[in-house]
């Protein structure tokens, strides 16, 4: 146990975290479900009984919980006050046993809402067409579920969760162990069910050098969502390249933004990031930019990342980059809700949660040499895949090369 920390894995196999946190008598619960989705009907399953928990409390009235669904798990949310923490776990012990509330009506016409408006922005189809051209036809492409599914949806079947591979996170101002005995209480008593959920095959590293055109004929705006193979948050040289992605585009004065926007005026915004997936990482870069200025954002964009090599990141950039990593992080998970939901997001994407804790400390440690030969390694142009989503028109008469590698203009999507 660290200070103020249990991490207990219970007998069935059900993993409980617990932390002493703040001094506000709440208690905030993120419990973390393998839920694969290998079909698009599994998924709308999936989505609509999280939908479905706001509406339903089981036995305990009072108990509110929110959830989030997607093709590798499901995200059960709750805040509760000190005395009600006993009554919550008995709620999620009855969800977690295959407990689904009677009617879907309601939950199910409000998703089906929500998607609509989703899927009126240009975003939702971008996303769609980058996770095809990247994953093919892998469960993650299903990006929402289908609205069709969801209609023929009439009743949810009971669906017991296993505890295999679950966790639950509890966050309080109270002992974190009274906490973890108060959750072996209660869910000791939920058992594995035959082989348990069968995970979703792995993702397979992308190609480098594939760029696609989606056309969008008319559009003032033109969208560029870039990905290159990168490493697993676990691998020892995450950190050395989480800081070379920073000066690239971590923050408003790394490279990307510097020069795109404040000097070139661009884009309307442009950032490098880590899109973590379950047992992969992907380095991402996302741009903005009027239609007109496609081409010469793709231009200025592709000679900043061989600028990684040619002007490597300096020992100011990179200490930059660290105080605003370190600075932001502190910041950013201060509030229990964000904390309890960082732990649980972790688990979603197969990183061990308490690996957070010790992010600080490792990121302290990275020496320029290693950010240095991380930005040779992985920040080559070539290496990097995506979609440009752009007017064809306004694209030809610019004329400029949009392609990354050899000056071939990207393909349409078949």
């Amino acid at each position: 146990m660290r200070s103020g920390i249990v991490d207990r894995t219970l007998g069935n196999g059900l993993r409980v975290l617990t932390l002493r946190h703040g001094v506000t008598p709440l208690v905030e619960v993120r419990l973390h479900l393998p839920a694969p989705c290998p079909t698009p009907r599994d998924l709308a399953e999936s989505a609509l009984l999280a939908a479905c928990l706001p509406y339903w409390q089981g036995t305990n009235e009072g108990v509110e919980l929110r959830a989030v669904a997607d093709v590798y798990r499901m995200t059960v949310s709750a805040c509760c006050s000190g005395h009600e923490m006993n009554a919550l776990l008995q709620t999620l012990a009855e969800v977690v046993r295959g407990g689904v509330p009677a009617e879907v009506g309601a939950a199910r016409d409000q998703l089906i809402a929500q998607l609509r408006v989703a899927r009126a922005h240009p975003e939702a189809e971008v996303r769609s067409e980058l996770a095809r051209r990247l994953f093919g036809d892998h469960p993650v492409t299903f990006q929402a579920p289908e609205e069709k599914e969801l209609a023929e949806i009439a009743r949810l079947r009971p669906r017991p969760f296993d505890p295999r591979g679950a966790l639950l996170v509890i966050l309080a101002p109270d002992d974190p162990e009274r906490m973890a005995d108060a959750a072996d209480r209660t869910l000791s008593h939920w058992q594995p069910a035959g082989r348990g959920a069968q995970p979703l095959p792995p993702l397979s590293e992308i190609e480098g050098g594939q760029l696609a055109l989606l056309p969008r004929p008319g559009a003032p705006q033109s969208l560029i969502r870039l990905r290159a193979q990168a490493v697993a948050t676990g691998d020892q040289l995450y950190p050395a390249l989480f800081l070379a992605s920073s000066v690239m585009g971590g923050y408003f004065s790394s490279r990307l933004p510097r020069s795109l926007r404040e000097d070139k005026g661009y884009v309307y915004g442009v950032s490098a990031f880590f899109d973590t997936r379950p047992g992969s990482g992907l380095l991402a870069i996302e741009a903005d930019t009027a239609a007109p200025t496609t081409d010469a954002t793709m231009e200025a964009l592709t000679a900043e990342l061989r600028r990684m090599r040619t002007h490597p990141p300096t020992r100011q950039e990179i200490h930059g980059a660290r105080t605003y990593a370190l600075g932001s992080m502190a910041t950013r998970l201060a509030p229990r809700p964000a904390l309890a939901s960082a732990f649980a997001d972790l688990a979603a994407k197969a990183v061990d949660p308490c690996w957070l804790l010790d992010f600080p400390r490792r990121l302290a440690a990275v020496t320029p040499d290693a950010v240095v030969a991380a930005a040779e390694e992985f920040l080559a142009p070539e290496r990097f895949s995506g979609v440009v989503a752009a007017d064809p028109g306004v694209l030809g008469e610019c004329g400029a090369v949009l392609d990354l590698t050899a000056g071939r203009r990207p393909h349409s999507p078949a």
